[in-house]
């Protein structure tokens, strides 16, 4: 029996490194394209509602978040063998420009050298830069251009993946306390500022997936009141939790299940709005940032999107959800692309489809 699966990738980088090098890149596409029936996502969900058995074993290419190392390496590789793939960019991160940036097609012709090509900064940095400066018109910007998301159109269909893309906190629970180095990137948003030694961590999650709680303004000030040398102690964090608790009832105030339900309908509203201002075209696919979603959500999604993409590993039977569409993460290692191929061979085989 066939298998359908999705595998989707972030980053892919000129040299060795935190994601997947443009080479293996250029090595997995080879082998899709020698061994597999490569298929958009309107065709994956043709599969799905129509229950239609593929003829051969078959993948759909897609890339989250729209760094700009997609179009500059990735692109002219799926150019190459003639792929198609789908890109959900963060609609906020789009540097709205003309500006193009040198590819790797451009190097393969001698119009620039290999140096001459984007560097990629970590997911991390890139998304950090955003947070704490916003949008920098600059050449090193690491995300996409409105026209190099153009550009690319002849190969990415573009799908939606909202416009904050950041994790915010959605509990009450004290998890942990910030001390410079166990962050996340998305701490800008969540705390509505720049996190400071003795902010408490608590559970987090895509902002489109939770009530979100915000850390109240008091707590905030209590631990900047602090001096440095408090926590320089061996035990601060246990102090301080047990300070926290007993000062206050609450460290966070919550927002209501509807103004959640406001603030995600005018987010998927006006992101989708602005992509699809960016590239006259109408956008009908959707990824959940970070892979997390709840019933409201979906339910939501289904208001624009027609269909929606998780994280979670399975292949696409009959039964699969058209909001809740699994996929499979690339790894940078080749072992971990064999990996999903055989994975998706096995499940395959128990799926039925007429």
């Amino acid at each position: 029996m066939a298998e359908i699966f999705i595998i989707y990738y972030h980053k892919i980088l000129p040299k060795w490194g935190f994601d997947v090098f443009y080479k293996t890149f250029d090595l997995e596409m080879k082998i899709l394209k020698s061994f597999y029936n490569v298929v958009t996502l309107d065709e994956i969900e043709y599969y799905i509602k129509e229950d239609k058995k593929p003829i051969k074993p078959t993948v759909a290419i897609t890339f989250d978040d729209g760094y700009l190392d997609n179009f500059v390496y990735a692109y002219p590789i799926l150019k190459k063998y003639k792929l198609k793939a789908t890109i959900f960019p963060i609609a906020s991160r789009i540097l709205k420009t003309e500006l193009v940036r040198p590819t790797l097609e451009d190097y393969w012709n001698n119009k620039v050298s290999f140096n001459d090509l984007h560097k990629p900064k970590t997911m991390k940095v890139a998304n950090l830069e955003y947070l704490k400066f916003g949008i920098k018109e600059a050449e090193d910007w690491d995300f996409l251009s409105t026209a190099e998301l153009n550009k690319m159109k002849d190969v990415f269909e573009i799908g939606g993946h909202a416009y904050v893309h950041s994790r915010v906190f959605y509990d009450d629970e004290i998890v942990d306390f910030y001390d410079g180095s166990n962050g996340h990137w998305s701490f800008y948003y969540a705390y509505e500022e720049e996190p400071k030694i003795g902010y408490p961590i608590l559970k987090s999650k895509n902002n489109l997936a939770v009530e979100r709680s915000f850390v109240k303004n008091e707590v905030k000030e209590y631990i900047k009141s602090l001096d440095k040398s408090y926590f320089r102690q061996k035990d601060w964090k246990i102090k301080l939790k047990e300070v926290l608790l007993k000062k206050y009832d609450k460290i966070t105030y919550k927002e209501s299940t509807q103004e959640r339900k406001e603030r995600v309908i005018k987010e998927l509203e006006e992101s989708k709005n602005m992509l699809e201002s960016m590239i006259n075209q109408k956008v009908r696919h959707f990824a959940y940032p970070f892979g997390h979603y709840d019933d409201l959500l979906v339910e939501i999604v289904k208001q624009f999107f027609e269909t929606a993409y998780t994280t979670e590993k399975d292949v696409v039977n009959p039964n699969t959800d058209l909001h809740k569409i699994p996929r499979y993460a690339v790894a940078k290692d080749i072992s971990s692309f064999f990996a999903i191929l055989g994975k998706a061979k096995l499940k395959g085989r128990s799926k039925t489809w007429k």
